[in-house]
């Protein structure tokens, strides 16, 4: 009875052996590299399309180093407005850098989102300064 047992477990091996494909030492080696290099091919190729897809995504406009080169010229701006303009065209201006700090807080690092509302701040207390001096004058 063993050897009917023993039998049958030769059998079964030799039938799941059938199941996978017979490979030559040197033709593995050859085959496992090559299967290996084209995945890893196709995965490169994957990131390489979401990051092209990614960056098609991104508007100019939502990009950091825009929005800040155009904070800091709204800011400039309601500088020179509020040391020699109108107040009304400085505080309308200063409402515009404003609202743009508003839409960009989320494309801004937290650090510029600081120093922007900073900014604005100390320009809405130099206004407020400039508007109690011309009442008082």
């Amino acid at each position: 009875m063993e050897a009917a047992g023993e039998q049958a477990a030769t059998q079964e091996l030799r039938a799941s052996a059938a199941f996978v494909a017979p490979l030559q030492p040197e033709m593995a080696a050859a085959v496992l590299p090559e299967r290996l290099q084209r995945r890893d091919a196709e995965r490169q190729q994957g990131v390489e399309r979401q990051r092209q897809k990614k960056e098609a995504q991104v508007v100019k406009e939502e990009q950091s180093e825009f929005l800040v080169a155009a904070f800091a010229r709204e800011r400039e701006a309601v500088e020179a407005l509020l040391a020699a303009g109108p107040l009304e065209e400085a505080a309308a201006r200063l409402q515009g850098l404003q609202k743009l700090l508003t839409e960009s807080v989320r494309f801004l690092a937290p650090y510029e989102v600081r120093q922007g509302q900073e900014a604005v701040a100390r320009l809405q207390g130099d206004l407020a300064a400039r508007r109690h001096i011309l009442t008082i004058a």
